[in-house]
């Protein structure tokens, strides 16, 4: 007997072995079998350049093989996971064929990553991306200062937001020879192609990474950097000679404001880095507002904040309710049934999304949502059978919590185009809302709920959006974002922290309120 079952788990662990070496021979059965093209769009012949990274050293090559059995995988995450595939109407079988026909034999595993991710930025859904530790070696020079931009201008500060590189030309107009412009139209490849401004944000940003985006421009390698620059009134100009630099500078969060009471009596709230889900997150938030519970008005800042969990609106929003207020529908989303019920559902959990016949709702909020259901019309229809029923996110005044109560002064919330993600849902749920005025320039535009893939033989990890997202009125977050009810617009100035006008700016609307 004992012979026996010695004979079966060995007869068990060489049938596992058996399948194992089939797998990995054959991949992944979750792949797309199709016709290929080679002759490939204009819009898409981008996608077949290669260039070539100095970092990582000794990264593996990928067989021509290799890369087709990953494109089919990714190919097949597309069409069955994927939510925002169809939303641009992006023809990603080209896309992805012109990755296929740009590798002859062999291909690096950092230009395949890099390649990828440019597929994967032409969906405009900035959650959409490779996500890869290795992709932070690729780059290994950095320009050794910040950038801004106004009106249409660049200039270059200090890491440190000490002052500007030159305090009399403080506008960058040339790197290497070449203008401003050229270098952004480079970054624009492999940014996101969402909301115009989370577009300008994020290639503002991107020029930071010199050493890739120096090859995409088929610049010689240096060590230094040369930069042209003039003043304002674009009278004077000064060419500039540095050092190219191997740490990228960071923005950080800006400006350093923190919470408090400001002159006049008016509370400012600085809401940084990004939206805390923790318990005593909350707590603060709560003791926070209690202590402006007396304030003449209120400044919620979220200048510099990328997103994070939905918590803190959750939290803040009922402060800004009157008892008698009806429940507030903030977002309607459905989920791409191709990640499964059970992990969509606990996702949505995470997000306070729940569908029609949730055992969660009020009678008041079962009404709200119901009459809303009737006239909801979405921008953008996601594909029939693809997606989950509509779940909502909705807020209700908070009666059995004596640390609440209603804060009926006038509130500004400062915004900015690095708003993105839960940032967008925060402040959609405070646009039009009374005695609330959003302040600054458009929030950035997504909300996604991303879910990581890793590709069987680059180990490439992508991540992609799971979910549709919509605001009340039907407007999608992703590719709109919000905006501000005042436009402003900070001056070169605010950020090297010599003036603040988003926050003078909103002072003075508070003052004008209080007369």
């Amino acid at each position: 007997m004992k012979n026996k079952k010695i004979r079966v788990l060995f007869l068990t662990l060489c049938a596992l072995i058996i399948v194992a070496i089939l797998f990995y021979i054959t991949g992944s059965s979750k792949r797309i079998d199709r016709p290929h093209v080679s002759a490939i769009p204009s819009e898409y012949q981008f996608l077949m350049e290669t260039i070539d990274f100095s970092r990582p050293q000794n990264e593996p090559w990928l067989t021509k093989k290799e890369v087709e059995d990953d494109l089919d995988e990714l190919e097949w995450i597309f069409e069955n996971c994927y939510s925002y595939l169809y939303r641009k109407n992006i023809d990603y079988k080209a896309a992805l064929d012109a990755i296929r026909c740009s590798v002859d034999g062999s291909i690096k595993r950092s230009q395949f990553a890099w390649k990828t991710h440019k597929v994967l930025a032409l969906f405009g859904d900035g959650h959409s991306r490779v996500k890869d530790p290795q992709m932070d070696c690729f780059c290994d020079q950095y320009l050794p200062f910040l950038i801004g931009e106004y009106q249409g201008r660049y200039f270059a500060f200090k890491e440190d937001r000490s002052g500007f590189i030159d305090s009399v030309c403080p506008y960058l107009t040339e790197i290497q020879g070449v203008s401003v412009e050229q270098w952004l139209q480079t970054a624009r490849k492999f940014v996101s192609a969402g909301s115009e401004q989370f577009v300008n944000a994020h290639s503002v940003r991107q020029l930071r990474y010199y050493g890739v985006l120096s090859r995409e421009l088929e610049l010689e390698p240096t060590q230094s950097l040369e930069i042209q620059l003039e003043s304002e009134n674009r009278n004077q100009h000064k060419p500039l000679t540095m050092e190219l630099v191997q740490e990228r500078p960071e923005y950080g969060s800006w400006p350093k404001t923190e919470s408090g009471i400001l002159d006049g009596n008016i509370g400012y709230l600085r809401l940084v880095p990004f939206m805390d889900f923790r318990d005593e997150f909350q707590d603060m938030l709560v003791q926070t507002m209690n202590g402006f519970k007396d304030t003449r008005g209120l400044i919620i800042d979220i200048r510099g904040n990328g997103g994070g969990a939905r918590t803190p609106l959750t939290t803040l929003f009922p402060f800004f309710m009157k008892p008698d207020d009806e429940p507030h529908i903030v977002n309607i989303a459905a989920y791409r049934k191709g990640i499964g019920t059970k992990e969509g559902n606990e996702r949505f959990k995470l997000r306070f999304l729940c569908p029609v016949d949730s055992p969660h709702w009020t009678n008041a909020e079962k009404l709200v949502i119901k009459s809303h259901a009737e006239m909801f019309q979405p921008e953008w229809a996601p594909p029939e059978g693809q997606f989950s029923l509509w779940h909502y996110f909705v807020i209700s005044p908070i009666a059995d919590d004596e640390r609440y109560y209603y804060y009926d002064k006038p509130v500004v919330i400062l915004m900015e185009s690095w708003n993105f993600s839960a940032c967008d849902i925060f402040l959609g749920a405070f646009k039009g809302w009374r005695n609330v005025t959003l302040l600054g320039t458009p929030s950035g535009g997504g909300s996604g709920s991303a879910i990581g893939y890793r590709l069987r033989h680059s180990d490439i990890r992508v991540k992609l959006s799971s979910m549709v997202s919509f605001r009340p009125n039907g407007m999608l977050y992703d590719g709109n974002g919000i905006q501000p009810d005042i436009y402003c617009e900070p001056i070169p100035t605010d950020y090297i922290g010599q003036t603040d006008t988003l926050l003078d700016k909103a002072i003075a609307i508070l003052n004008e309120k209080n007369i």
